[in-house]
């Protein structure tokens, strides 16, 4: 009587931890970079060899950084460069050694790029990327639910640039409605709306009771005039490309004002 077989163990999750994952991508990305930088211009047996010797590299990083039995080792496994090559009956050409290893290896190549990226996507689902750190953060902070409106969804999405612009378009609106002045706009209607010399809004008494209201209503005009100057205005009129943290940190500024606003008093 045969002798039954036995099934292989069933393939399991890596699982891997962030910090287990912050030490495989730079790992692969080695791996990935030689892969990128082989050239194959002629053949012979010591090219065949450090072709080979090269995928077996590649196959122990992926071993060791998702284990020889997870679901992540058969997803991304490369396989022998040679299993590309078109043997021939009476003799492979060199020419046929050349094509299937150059196939062999651009398809390596695109599955360490995926693992890669796939790792990426699980460091930012944890929140351990700078994108990821800075959503958290931004869902935590108290924002004006006016600019948290023009702001959470874009940063979220990664559009940290355009969620900066749109908070203050949202602020330059908010500033507009306050002070009922709808002909101005961006660093014109900051300077009008909270000039020193004839504010509509005001954040200290009017008249002033000495030289430090006046100081301070100037003070604040300048705050609201940067953010359309250095905020609005580069974002508006040419691309800029934010990181997610400096993004979070102008859009909590611009909520800053937003709040401050809501506490003036009109003339």
């Amino acid at each position: 009587m045969a002798r039954r077989s036995t099934p292989p163990p069933p393939k399991h999750p890596a699982n891997l931890s962030a910090q287990q994952i912050e030490v495989a991508i730079p790992k692969l990305e080695r791996r990935l970079r030689e892969l990128e930088q082989v050239q194959i211009d002629h053949w012979d047996e010591a090219l065949s060899s450090q072709l080979d010797g090269l995928q077996k590299k590649v196959e122990g990083t992926l071993i060791e950084v998702f284990g020889p039995d997870t679901l992540e080792y058969e997803r991304y496994r490369v396989p022998g460069f040679w299993g590309k090559v078109a043997v021939m009956m009476g003799g492979t050409p060199d020419r046929e050694y050349i094509r299937g290893y150059k196939s062999a290896i651009v398809d390596g190549a695109s599955t360490l790029r995926t693992a890669i990226e796939m790792l990426l996507e699980q460091l930012e689902d944890m929140g351990q990327t700078p994108g990821g750190r800075a959503v958290r953060a931004m869902e935590g902070l108290d924002l004006h639910p006016a600019i948290g409106d023009a702001a959470l969804d874009r940063h979220r999405d990664g559009h940290y640039a355009d969620a900066v612009e749109a908070s203050c378009k949202a602020l330059t609106a908010l500033v507009q409605v306050r002070a009922a002045t709808f002909d101005q706009d961006g660093t014109a209607l900051m300077r009008v709306v909270f000039s020193a010399n004839n504010p509509q809004l005001c954040f200290t008494p009017y008249p002033y009771v000495d030289k430090t209201d006046e100081s301070e209503q100037e003070g604040m005009m300048h705050l609201y005039e940067g953010a359309m100057l250095a905020l609005r205005n580069p974002r508006a009129h040419k691309l800029a490309n934010d990181d997610p943290e400096r993004a979070m940190e102008f859009i909590a500024f611009i909520s800053l004002l937003a709040k401050l606003l809501d506490g003036t008093q009109k003339r």
